[in-house]
């Protein structure tokens, strides 16, 4: 370990970095003096004519950073001016709402608390703790601060939605239901809420809320991306009413809003596959031997391609801890890249994995709880398998494969939040993406990783025992006939297969695209175009 720098050595880069207008450098070196010289005077008075200086610029570079969606350069600058004020409440809101958006529910969760400190009845913040909380796997801490929200208004929907969204996410889609209602009273026009109603109604019983956004269809502006939630709450009703014809109009324009909204860069997702392949193409020292006794499981491959289903097979083990898809690994690994991006050599080195592993061991260690075995089903940590197996040669990493059509479909048809699944609107960059998770498999497969097991989803849901058996014995875990009943798992689900995993396994998934089959050609032929579906 390095020893501490003399707080001069830290002093003179803050003046260097104040010099240069780097604001966000010079709080983030100033908080490390503090940090490790807690009544150094020089660094104190540092502090307040930074505070004096700095924090406007702070302010104004972080509302442009948050407007491009360039979160992660908005939290640093949050952050800084957070640092240099701490009671402000609307800059510990956004500092705790863009780190949510990026994922850091820890991270959020701390913020959250600091702002409760001084502003205890603050409906935003006790909003932004309870979800902080929800990501974090604790839903009943999540749901006493929701209530405390809602004792100070009844009348909040932001609170009522949240609420909504818990309940779906252990499975109670009525109490669900009632919540998302009791929003939409306040808010009838607010297009999100009418999509997660959708989620918890069945439309082949009821026409109330079809009725409801037909009407709202006719207020709202049809090319507006933001109304593109509304489209896709449409197509699901008329799906389920089997009035697929208009359904899938629907959801042709609801795709059309969002990607226009998605504006999707496919180069950025093939960079990084190029820079890995050069990286363990050299001859790097990548391999590490550290072990311990954190054993943590990984669930990847294509969204919608079954890794809801294993985190919930998984979970009926005992001593495992389902957490959901964690950003951790994407996060660390895209540290270590641009760290590799910037040398002249793109290699890869032992004290980069050891660097890696601790950041890894850090990040997790504010999910984890001791004595189980934690599950991340981030679906797109397929990307960074090789990094995974250098740095945490302890864990497991189970790969799903799935036939794709059925994929790509259910990709096409569902509405996601957030920014990590911007190729889904288009049938060619469905495919391309696609296409770049098989070579990307093909890749790390080379390798011959003794920790991935690749499993087929249309095995595991035909023959489920002998391949929850595998499973088992690949992660180490006794196998038990509750393997076989995943629908009883008591975990959280906060994606789009919430509904579908409170089902016992079921076999005719794979079907449900040939009712489109005829509006399908054209992503039928962008698949065969690029190899992945047979002409």
């Amino acid at each position: 370990m390095s020893k501490p720098l003399k707080a001069d050595v830290i002093l003179s880069k803050v003046k260097k970095a104040s010099r240069e207008r780097d604001w966000a450098n010079a709080c983030a070196l100033l908080q490390q003096i503090l940090h490790q010289y807690p009544n150094n005077n020089r660094a104190k008075k540092a502090r307040q004519e930074l505070r004096n200086s700095a924090l406007p610029d702070l302010r104004s570079q972080a509302q442009k950073f948050l407007s491009s969606n360039a979160h992660a350069e908005a939290e640093r600058h949050l952050m800084a001016a957070f640092y240099l004020s701490p009671g402000n409440l609307t800059l510990g809101q956004q500092l705790a709402h863009c780190q949510l958006e990026m994922g850091q529910a820890p991270a959020a969760s701390d913020t959250a608390s600091k702002l409760l400190e001084t502003h205890p009845n603050d409906i935003k913040v006790l909003n932004i703790k309870a979800r902080a909380l929800r990501e974090l796997g604790q839903p009943e801490k999540s749901r006493t601060h929701l209530m405390a929200a809602l004792e100070l208004s009844h009348e909040d929907p932001a609170t009522l939605n949240n609420l909504g969204i818990l309940e779906r996410s252990i499975g109670n889609r009525t109490q669900a239901a009632e919540y998302y209602q009791q929003a939409l009273n306040f808010e009838p026009d607010n297009v999100s809420l009418h999509q997660n109603m959708s989620q918890v109604i069945d439309y082949s019983s009821s026409d109330d809320h079809l009725n409801e956004m037909l009407g709202l269809l006719n207020s709202v502006d049809r090319k507006d991306p933001k109304n593109a939630p509304l489209f896709f709450a449409l197509f699901k009703a008329l799906d389920e009413k089997d009035r697929c014809v208009e359904a899938f109009e629907f959801l042709e324009q609801g795709n059309r809003l969002a990607a226009s909204q998605a504006n999707f860069d496919f180069q950025k997702h093939t960079i990084p596959f190029a820079l890995t392949k050069a990286i363990f193409g050299t001859e790097s020292t990548f391999e590490s031997r550290t072990e311990s006794d954190f054993r943590p499981i990984f669930v990847t491959g294509l969204p919608r391609s079954g890794t809801t289903l294993v985190e919930g097979l998984l979970s009926r083990a005992h001593g495992v801890q389902a957490c959901g898809e964690l950003s951790v690994v994407p996060r660390a690994v895209s540290r270590l890249l641009r760290r590799i991006m910037n040398r002249p050599v793109k290699s890869l080195h032992a004290e980069d994995i050891a660097q890696l592993r601790d950041e890894l061991l850090h990040g997790f260690g504010r999910y984890a709880v001791q004595g189980t075995r934690l599950v991340d089903k981030m679906p797109l940590n397929f990307r960074w398998v090789g990094y995974i197996c250098a740095a945490l040669p302890e864990a497991r990493i189970i790969h799903i494969s799935r036939e794709p059509v059925p994929v790509a479909w259910s990709l096409y048809k569902h509405f996601f939040q957030g920014a990590g699944n911007d190729f889904v609107h288009r049938n060619e960059d469905i495919s391309r993406f696609m296409l770049l998770h098989s070579n990307y498999l093909s890749f790390w497969k080379s390798f011959n990783f003794d920790q991935m097991i690749d499993v087929n989803y249309e095995d595991l849901v035909a023959r489920p025992a002998p391949t929850t058996k595998q499973i088992a014995l690949a992660t180490e875990l006794k196998w038990t006939e509750d393997w076989l009943a995943p629908e009883r798992a008591a975990n959280q689900v906060l994606t789009a297969s919430a509904d579908q995993v409170r089902r016992p396994i079921y076999t005719n998934s794979n079907e449900g695209w040939k009712r489109y089959e005829t509006h399908l050609a054209s992503l039928q032929q962008s698949l065969k175009s690029v190899g992945l579906l047979k002409t």
